[in-house]
């Protein structure tokens, strides 16, 4: 995919988006509505060639996939800026390195990196590195505290990652922030940075609950014609483990909460551990566990896996990122088609009754089926319907 041309207006519109990404740290979905302050170029312009310019260029940042582009559904005679036009941020880093953005970072931050840096106090493989890093993601716990006890902070981090036992990450995060579990998530090029090795600190492995069908997934159709069906909320996990209705009688039922099932390390030993609704045989389980760990090859080609969630954002999110681990993921459609039934009977629920309007259309998941007609059923409703309401 090629990069959109480096307009002026479309560098402006990036960093101010990843301005507002930089103050929300991560808490947040990051979107910027284009009105008369942020885009006057659009609300000025009122020649259709102008608009059209405009709209192209917004067009061709729109799909690299960085950025999404909201907008009310149009009436007659209304041009884009009548629409309530917003940008939703999607990929950071590829926009960032795109626009040559450079996060200042809070002042606290920067006077403390550059305490940090002077001669001998930081024993660390790569201070310079490490400072840089510093300075383009602060760490929000050394906020308020001196200087030195965050330098003995690092480098007690840092021999640790010299000495060379392994173990969880929120462990290592514990003993070195006063008991605080949670400051070194999602810190991997720091911690890379202090020395750590591959898969030296783990992340906790994913809890899955797993109902296998009747007879332990070893019947003779289940052999034929495997199937595994993810489950997002545990309601109607447990619901369908017990009904076992025809149209998942025969399917593998998996529960893991929210986006944890979608994460990566589900399909290793060390990322993800399995436990049993049901009693299951030796053969039933080792079968499973061979094809979620891939030891199996032909399971891999013959199993066919599915995803069923809330119909909002959010469980299309999930379904587009399980698909990452396992390709073939498709939407389970009589599920979904139930959702859509009630949607359209009932009218389902605003977003913001239900605290999701923070949720983020994903745009595109890579199923047929979500693609083209999921995603476009809440797009054109803006109305969601939880999976708990069928079957």
């Amino acid at each position: 995919m090629s990069s959109p041309s480096p307009h002026p207006m479309l560098l402006r519109l990036a960093h101010a988006l990843l301005s507002k990404a930089d103050r929300s740290l991560g808490h947040r979905s990051v979107t910027l509505k284009l009105d008369a302050k942020v885009l006057p170029e659009l609300h000025a312009t009122q020649t259709p060639d102008g608009l059209a310019s405009i709209d192209a260029l917004l067009q061709s940042l729109v799909q690299t996939g960085w950025v999404s582009l909201r907008t009310k559904k149009p009436e007659a005679f209304q041009t884009l800026a009548d629409q309530d036009p917003t940008l939703a941020l999607k990929d950071a880093d590829a926009l960032a390195l795109w626009s040559g953005h450079q996060p200042a970072g809070p002042k606290w931050s920067r006077d403390l990196v550059q305490q940090l840096s002077a001669p001998g106090v930081l024993d660390v493989p790569d201070a310079p590195a490490l400072l840089d890093y510093l300075q383009r993601n602060p760490l929000p716990w050394f906020q308020g505290l001196a200087a030195a006890e965050c330098a003995r902070t690092l480098n007690g981090l840092a021999q640790a990652c010299r000495s060379g036992p392994s173990g969880y990450l929120r462990q290592l995060s514990a003993r070195h922030f006063r008991g605080h579990s949670k400051v070194l998530d999602s810190r991997e090029e720091m911690l890379r940075l202090l020395g750590a090795r591959e898969g030296q600190f783990l992340e906790a492995p994913i809890q899955l609950l797993v109902s296998l069908p009747p007879g332990g997934g070893q019947t003779q159709a289940q052999a034929a014609a495997p199937s595994v069906l993810f489950i997002e909320n545990l309601v109607s996990f447990e619901y369908m483990a017990d009904a076992r209705l025809l149209t998942w009688a025969d399917a593998t039922l998996v529960y893991a909460s929210g986006f944890k099932g979608a994460a990566r390390r589900l399909r290793t030993p060390q990322g993800s551990t399995l436990y049993w609704r049901h009693a299951a045989t030796d053969a039933g389980r080792l079968a499973f566990a061979d094809w979620l760990y891939a030891h199996d090859s032909v399971r891999q080609e013959t199993t066919s896996v599915h995803f069923y969630g809330d119909l909002d954002w959010a469980g299309m999110q999930i379904l587009a990122h399980l698909r990452q681990s396992f390709p073939n993921c498709e939407a389970w459609q009589p599920g979904y088609a139930g959702l859509l039934s009630l949607m359209a009977a009932t009218g389902g629920h605003r977003p913001e009754i239900a605290a999701k309007e923070g949720q983020a259309d994903p745009g595109f998941t890579g199923c047929a089926y979500a693609d083209a007609v999921l995603l476009p059923a809440l797009r054109q409703t803006g109305l969601c319907v939880d999976q708990e309401a069928w079957p």
